[in-house]
């Protein structure tokens, strides 16, 4: 019996042996397979990216930069920098899937079209702003920095709210510290 009781042992180490190296492997087969997501995901959004691309140029939308994309529902809200060095907005609409232009371009600071939400994208002329809140809630800021040498770079901030309300210049409130 002694003997038999001390293969048991034996098999409980070894077992635990086993066990380590498999949670191991599973750490790293669960590694991979995130890796492999990020960058499936990375190439879907370039293409996605280079899809709207092609249809700003089908629609005679001139810019420098596409430099923010938000899909909102059936919705793709973008900034571009122009040739100016100004902002733009544009709303792609990306239902099933497919891309169909919606609105844009425009040096504008609201746009919507009769499906979509209205986009606001606001710059304020203060720079002591540090808050902008559209119908009372707080718009998310944004800074881009532009750069046009290895010796300057122009950073560019603005604030963007979506909302299902029609604007006015009275919703928008601007806070400082």
């Amino acid at each position: 019996m002694k003997h038999f009781h001390n293969r048991i042992r034996t098999s409980k180490k070894g077992g635990a042996f086993i066990g380590k190296i498999l949670l191991i492997i599973s750490f790293f087969v669960l590694l991979v397979g995130c890796n492999n997501e990020e960058k499936d995901n990375g190439q879907e959004n370039a293409t996605l990216q280079s899809q709207i691309e092609s249809l700003m140029e089908e629609n005679k939308f001139k810019y420098q930069e596409i430099i923010d994309l938000d899909i909102v529902g059936d919705f793709i809200y973008g900034v571009s920098l122009n040739n100016n060095g100004g902002l733009d907005l544009f709303i792609v609409n990306y239902a099933s899937g497919t891309l169909k232009w919606v609105a844009g371009p425009g040096d504008v600071t609201i746009l919507s079209d009769k499906e979509s939400r209205y986009a606001y994208i606001i710059q304020p002329d203060d720079p002591n702003v540090t808050q902008v809140n559209v119908f009372g809630k707080p718009a998310k800021a944004v800074t881009y920095f532009d750069e046009k040498s290895e010796d300057y770079t122009r950073e560019i901030k603005y604030w963007k709210a979506y909302t299902e309300k029609e604007p006015s210049p009275s919703v928008v409130e601007y806070i400082k510290n």
